[in-house]
């Protein structure tokens, strides 16, 4: 015969908490934390609100839409910027911000590059990175592609160095590369001296850098995407004509 809870027992651990959709992205939240995406599961969720995987559906459709409620949660923690910032910098430090967070919670960063964010505190950052943008001196629709571009380039920097902690130096992929590297320095002497630089920087300040680049890049470039770039434009201005009038 199977054993069963005495009542003292059952009246020591105390009433369980009702379930609600908050309480569904704090056990999620937790199992990330624990688990990494492995361990963000209906089941596993289910588990730690002592529950069935069924009674979930009630509050999320399925685990797409609960992956989207963990990283809205997640991100609702990054600082905006103060009143009054501005200019590239502003945009850097907060995309900086964002990628700490992430960072936060192993495996967030790649749950994010799979995840189409529709939650409301994902939306505010991206509204806000583009008044950032926008305020920079961007065209609303420059703003757009340059924050699709930052936030791609923010969040697969940070999967890329979670990815590094994952899974262990013997099984890594980046680690792999790196053995690779080392075998191969005599007959690739440049991309290993390069990789050698790369591995000591602090990725947070290598983050920065990129980012600043990126949107000094995106401020040379033209709003048409098939257009010639700012410099083609200005040579071709200054470009010396032939006898026949036309440029050569």
């Amino acid at each position: 015969m199977a054993n069963r809870m005495s009542p003292e027992r059952l009246r020591s651990r105390g009433p369980k908490a009702p379930l609600s959709r908050d309480a569904l992205i704090a056990a999620a939240l937790e199992c990330l934390r624990v688990g990494g995406v492995s361990g963000l599961t209906m089941r596993k969720v289910a588990g730690r609100l002592e529950t069935g995987p069924a009674s979930l559906y009630v509050y999320v459709r399925d685990q797409r839409e609960l992956c989207a409620l963990v990283l809205d949660a997640i991100v609702a923690a990054v600082p905006r910027p103060p009143a009054g910032a501005g200019g590239h910098e502003g945009v850097v430090e907060l995309l900086l911000a964002y990628a700490r967070q992430l960072r936060s919670f192993p495996g967030a960063a790649r749950l994010a590059l799979v995840t189409q964010p529709t939650g409301p505190a994902f939306l505010d950052l991206l509204e806000s990175a583009m008044q950032l943008l926008v305020g920079a001196g961007f065209s609303v629709v420059m703003a757009a592609r340059a924050g699709d571009a930052l936030f791609l380039l923010t969040t697969a920097s940070v999967a890329e160095q979670d990815a590094r902690s994952a899974d262990g130096p013997d099984r890594s992929i980046p680690e792999l590369f790196d053995d690779a590297l080392d075998a191969s320095s005599t007959s690739r002497p440049l991309l290993s001296a390069g990789h050698d630089a790369l591995r000591v920087e602090n990725g947070e300040l290598r983050l920065g850098w990129t980012l600043r680049a990126l949107l000094w890049g995106v401020a040379q470039s033209p709003d048409d995407l098939g257009g010639p770039t700012t410099g083609t434009r200005r040579a071709a201005r200054h470009r010396p004509r032939n006898e026949g009038g036309r440029s050569r």
